[in-house]
């Protein structure tokens, strides 16, 4: 793989990061204006429900991959 096929990988992963880190946050943002507690479960919950709901397959998608992420944080 040459030094700019890795640049690029590079930039994809960091960029689905972001979109994930941006989700999240504004998962936590709707759980506290609700006055509902910012826990892991509750956020899990409401990613499931926007996920659910969304009938925007990319905006799904973001859902799903923050959701993974959330699971590689839960402690064993």
């Amino acid at each position: 793989m040459s030094r700019i096929d890795k640049d690029v990988l590079n930039t994809e992963k960091a960029e689905s990061l972001d979109d994930i880190h941006a989700v999240i946050g504004q998962m936590a943002a709707e759980l506290l204006n609700a006055g509902r507690p910012l826990e892991l479960t509750s956020l899990s919950d409401l990613l499931k429900q926007h996920a659910g709901q969304s009938a925007d397959i990319l905006l799904k998608k973001e859902y799903d991959d923050a959701l993974s992420f959330l699971a590689t944080k839960v402690p064993s």
